[in-house]
């Protein structure tokens, strides 16, 4: 029996969620409780079943990962995506013990983080990690900086160093370290709570192993919150368009394409720390450019449905702590010396103007 923690902050009418999905039985197998990302389908007759991955060993998404995290009786789960043979990259309040940026200590007897690799919907393995860590910049989920007058989701990144390699079958991805702009088309995925647009979410619908994917288009940007939100965007934001809504299209005039009702997706409570993707239009590999960490409601919403919105943390942003957590273990599209990094702030909307019109 699965029930849902979640932390719940209202910013002149919206809700922010950052979630978990908490398992009753905290020392239970990874089967059975869920901390992760889930994704919604569109209206019928699209699907939740319609997305899930076939998560075989040739999948794209091979090496997506389901997390448990165990700490002080309680289980969690989150979800993240392998960068090095040993090294995933997942959310920092994932790892986060007491909501204000504090790691789970590890070496404390019962406490542990795990890593689930699947294969053919079964478990392919269980690696505990050896070391975590978190961006010293993240002080808890909506908590800025000292002198800003906000509410503050960026930061949210954890690393987390598996005890031995991950399995051969996993992919390794590449982060992509170009300049992210409005109308920039993602592909999401995870192993939370799913839904869809028109009933929003469905309870018990989280698994370890059972791995959903989706796609949207970036909208908004939240700058550096250390810089009060100006310099390099560090947050993204994405609405879910179906149903006749297109929220911030409407709000804010931000008007992104529309995906296929069978193509676009959200997230909510429970996407902690999964991935999202960019594909090289190169090579058609997936690079790996966000890690999504909320979902949102705007007044009168259902959560999960058509009109609501989701975002996350911009990799690019956070090379250096990356680089230097990950031990140089990651490989960043094109290569660090040739990324432009203060063209990540040219061209951009950034959310700072979406909250005073707010």
């Amino acid at each position: 029996m699965l029930r849902q923690k979640s932390i719940f902050t209202r910013v002149a009418g919206m809700a922010l969620i950052a979630g978990a999905v908490f398992s009753s039985q905290a020392q239970a197998a990874a089967v059975d409780g869920t901390f992760t990302p889930l994704i919604t389908a569109g209206a019928l007759p699209d699907s939740p079943n319609a997305h899930i991955d076939p998560n075989t060993p040739s999948s794209a998404y091979s090496g997506v990962v389901s997390i448990n995290i165990r700490y002080d009786g309680q289980s969690f789960l989150c979800s993240g995506a392998l960068v090095g043979k040993r090294q995933v990259i997942s959310a920092g309040h994932c790892v986060d013990s007491d909501g204000n940026g504090h790691l789970v200590d590890i070496n404390k007897p019962g406490n542990d983080v795990r890593v689930v690799f699947n294969s053919n919907g079964n478990v392919n393995a269980l690696i505990t990690a050896s070391q975590i860590s978190m961006n010293p910049n993240y002080a808890g989920f909506g908590k800025c900086p000292a002198g800003v007058n906000s509410f503050c989701v960026n930061d949210d990144i954890s690393v987390i160093t598996l005890s031995q390699d991950a399995p051969a079958s996993a992919k390794i991805y590449s982060i992509s370290g170009n300049p992210v702009s409005s109308g920039t088309h993602i592909i999401m995925a995870g192993y939370g709570t799913t839904g869809d647009g028109v009933n929003g979410y469905q309870s018990g619908s989280a698994s370890f192993t059972k791995k959903r994917t989706g796609e949207n288009y970036i909208d908004l940007f939240d700058g550096d919150d250390e810089q009060n939100f100006a310099g390099p965007n560090e947050v993204y934001y994405a609405d879910f368009d179906g149903g006749g809504k297109d929220t911030f299209c409407t709000k804010y005039g931000v008007c992104t394409p529309q995906l296929a009702n069978n193509k676009e997706s959200g997230i909510g409570a429970g996407d902690s720390g999964g991935p999202s993707f960019v594909m090289d239009p190169t090579t058609g590999e997936l690079l790996l450019v966000a890690n999504n960490t909320f979902s949102g409601t705007f007044t009168g919403q259902t959560p999960g449905t058509f009109g609501t919105y989701f975002g996350g943390i911009l990799l690019a942003s956070y090379i250096p702590y990356l680089v230097e957590a990950t031990g140089g273990q990651l490989s960043v599209v094109p290569e660090p010396g040739s990324i432009m990094m203060l063209g990540l702030g040219l061209g951009m909307l950034l959310i700072a103007r979406r909250r005073k019109k707010m």
